[in-house]
């Protein structure tokens, strides 16, 4: 909020008696302030915008060196470009574009490529002010759904996936080093039942049966969902409930096996289906199984 300077105390005074724990501060400009990412301007009654960097600002940025695509360090490139045009007025384009060039210097990248990448990004930004904006109705009917293929990137290999793109298909590359491979957190380790996205395994107390099945929710929720069913008066029974009946046995409830951990839910089932196809005396349905393709199966048998 902008005010004159002759009514700043008494409206910072009301701000904070609405309640005792929310405190209100005031920043005095000198006819500027700093708002996300942009510097904003009073110059003649008109406002002027700059782009703005944090006294933290680093420099850093993904290194040209690095083991990442090149789409990448284009796209790193393109959003210098993009922030250093759009969120600022055009006088000051020329300082923001030195800057751009001298950071990506700094990291690395040959003059070169920045020359190119800069001057591509450009000529798209002019372009783009010019064409005319499609129609809602235009951009309904040309909606196409597209599949996306992430693949590990690793040089000189990855890029002949690059004959996959096409209308509908699209190739991603996502590193196969993470930081969270190398830096830990030190975070409390969840107990194992209050785990979730998990594949797991209930084994049979008195025989060697077993069962295996996956849950997106807390592992204790899904078990005593297993347990507790036996209860149910249903037409349909589970699996597990059919065993404990007929069998007159028991599964080891306070010990069930956590095989995997997976967030996506396709890698989750796919995941189930092989931990399915391992078990010696699996009490599983065949239905449980039918996504996986049967070219896998030696596979699975030698693991």
């Amino acid at each position: 909020m902008a005010v004159v300077p002759s009514d700043i105390d008494a409206l910072f005074k009301k701000f904070n008696e609405f309640h005792p724990r929310l405190k209100f501060t005031v920043e005095r400009g000198d006819d500027r302030i700093n708002f996300l990412d942009v510097t904003i301007f009073i110059h003649n009654n008109n406002f002027v915008f700059d782009w703005y960097r944090k006294p933290t600002f680093s420099g850093r940025f993904l290194n040209f060196l690095s083991n990442h695509p090149l789409s990448q360090k284009r796209g790193t490139v393109f959003s210098l470009v993009d922030r250093a045009f759009l969120l600022s007025d055009y006088k000051f384009h020329s300082k923001n574009l030195i800057f751009i060039i001298n950071t990506l210097l700094d990291n690395d990248y040959p003059i070169t490529f920045i020359f190119e990448t800069v001057n591509q990004r450009i000529k798209h930004l002019l372009k783009s002010k010019h064409v005319t904006q499609l129609t809602s109705t235009d951009i309904s009917n040309n909606k196409e759904t597209v599949s996306w293929l992430t693949v590990p990137f690793i040089p000189f290999h990855t890029e002949k996936f690059k004959r996959f793109n096409c209308n509908d298909i699209r190739v991603s590359y996502r590193s196969p080093n993470k930081m969270g491979k190398y830096i830990k957190v030190q975070k409390d380790a969840l107990k194992k039942n209050c785990k979730s996205n998990v594949v797991y395994k209930i084994s049979c107390n008195d025989c060697d049966a077993s069962y295996v099945g996956q849950t997106g929710r807390q592992l204790k929720t899904r078990i005593s969902e297993h347990r507790n069913h036996i209860r149910h008066k249903s037409a349909t029974r589970s699996v597990v409930t059919e065993h404990r009946l007929f069998n007159n046995h028991d599964f080891r409830w306070d010990d069930v096996k956590i095989l995997d951990e997976e967030p996506i839910y396709r890698k989750r089932l796919i995941s189930e289906m092989v931990n399915i196809k391992k078990q010696t005396n699996s009490l599983n349905l065949q239905t449980d199984t039918e996504g996986l393709h049967k070219a896998y199966l030696p596979i699975i048998n030698k693991m």
